[in-house]
């Protein structure tokens, strides 16, 4: 990883006032989350318009081979995968798309072969705001998918639907779980389950913008019942109900809590104003008096590592070590000779201490199934240091600076192009980082309106020593 190498393979620097903001936010919409970036593409999609000739879709289906055949970073993870067959038996499946959206889910059937959360195909209908999705958002708790949030509109309010009821079936009668997979798994794997059924929220009930689709709900007598909802996200006071993944109103969060500890979570790396406004908000604090700090990265899905390794550096008092990183690399005269490439290698990254006063107290990071990309990079160098505990969920598992492609009609090809790892080999991609304390949301405090991992996380503060020594400092 080299400096202001980006996770979310967004090139340069970004910065926004919050007017702006809300504006982008409302024109990238949900293209926002698959691309995990606020910035356009490193490459510009194809702005051929859609004609659905033979020639267009197999020209757009060379675009998936080719940028994969010779970018993809994890094709060592997949031994039993012949990407060429693969895409040779996609032919007549592709040439026979009856629609744009539909040729576009065909090549995302392809790339979900590969199982990597950065690698996926996004129809310009996601950026478009063609589609949308009810002001809903579900979460997978205990193997089940629970309503977490709602928006308010007269529908939900009429229909009475509220947070902890249990979602058992969608459209006519289609299992939930059958749904998710057909709707998004199929499309979008992840890197690994949590990241696939973490992301798939977003996804699985998206659709055109402002038609129906019925929900059957279960509440916690397990009584069903089945609602009708609109695919539109808008409340009734105009505002427009987000997901935690994408809701950018604040870039971070901060409070005290429980006399003396500071409660920080930051939304995003995708901005340069959230290193302004998180140094801001340490230089307030008076940091040596604090009993700990808890960072809440459960929904930040990355951006770029430029925004937070200086974040990183206000919370060490010595250099540390963040993620190395390989990348394919391909010469023809090797391929001429029969020789093998070896990938890449980058250099370690290294964070120095901040000049400015920095935070040497007890620091816990939470996660989940949404931390991902460059929230990833952030806590490598935390986590290998033994500088923070981490306490929650695994992490989604995926980084990985992807190209981006233009393909016809408008969509965006993703292919991630890059290996991280921790600073001694350790895997993350593919498996997530694992918690030192893992803490697990339930239904039950779902329901009661209770947030399980932040109250584990300030009794872990409250007890400091012995939780301390499950983590040695390297």
């Amino acid at each position: 990883m080299t400096s202001g190498r980006c996770a979310s393979g967004r090139v340069g620097r970004l910065h926004m006032t919050n007017t702006n903001r809300a504006r982008w936010a409302l024109a990238v919409g949900a293209a926002l989350l698959i691309v995990t970036a606020a910035a356009a593409p490193a490459a510009a999609p194809d702005d051929e318009g859609w004609q659905g000739t033979a020639e267009q879709k197999i020209w757009g289906l060379m675009q998936v081979w080719g940028t994969v055949k010779y970018n993809f970073a994890f094709f060592d993870r997949l031994p039993g995968l012949d990407w060429d067959a693969a895409v040779r038996g996609a032919i007549p499946r592709v040439l026979s798309a009856p629609d744009q959206e539909e040729y576009y889910r065909r090549l995302g059937e392809l790339t979900a072969l590969l199982h990597d959360g950065h690698t996926l195909v996004v129809s310009p209908s996601f950026r478009e705001g063609a589609y949308d999705s009810p002001p809903l958002e579900f979460q997978v708790v205990e193997d089940r998918i629970v309503l977490a949030r709602a928006g308010d509109t007269e529908e939900i309010r009429a229909q009475a639907v509220r947070p902890g009821m249990e979602l058992v079936a969608v459209g006519e009668g289609v299992p939930a779980r059958q749904w998710l997979q057909e709707n998004a798994l199929r499309y979008y794997p992840g890197s690994t389950r949590q990241n696939g059924e973490a992301f798939g929220m977003f996804l699985f009930l998206r659709g055109p913008k402002n038609t129906p689709v019925k929900l059957t709900l279960a509440d916690a007598t397990g009584v069903e019942r089945t609602v009708t909802v609109t695919r539109n996200s808008q409340n009734r006071d105009g505002t427009v109900f987000r997901l935690r993944i994408r809701d950018f109103s604040s870039l971070i969060e901060s409070k005290t809590i429980d006399g003396g500890i500071v409660y920080l979570r930051v939304g995003t790396f995708d901005d340069e104003q959230v290193v302004e406004d998180v140094n801001d908000e340490l230089n307030r604090l008076d940091l040596g008096q604090l009993r700990g700090m808890i960072l809440d990265l459960r929904y930040n899905i990355g951006g770029d590592d430029q925004f937070a390794y200086p974040i990183v550096s206000r919370l060490v008092d010595r250099p540390v070590l963040g993620a190395k990183w390989t990348t394919p690399e391909y010469h023809p005269a090797y391929f001429s000779w029969g020789q093998a490439e070896t990938p890449l290698q980058g250099d370690t990254v290294r964070i120095e201490p901040a000049a400015a006063t920095r935070y040497s107290g007890p620091l816990v990071i939470l996660t989940g199934p949404n931390t991902m990309s460059t929230a990833e990079d952030f806590i490598v160098p935390l986590d290998f240091s033994g500088r923070a505990l981490i306490l929650g969920e695994p992490t989604a598992g995926t980084t990985g600076n992807p190209v981006n492609v233009g393909l016809p009609g408008g969509a965006i090809l993703r292919v991630c192009s890059l290996w991280s790892t921790y600073p001694d080999g350790r895997e993350f991609v593919g498996r997530g980082i694992d918690p030192d304390v893992v803490v697990h949301p339930t239904v039950a405090g779902l329901r009661a309106n209770r947030d399980e991992v932040l109250e584990k996380a300030v009794e872990v503060l409250g007890n400091w020593s012995a939780y301390r020594a499950l983590k040695p400092t390297k």
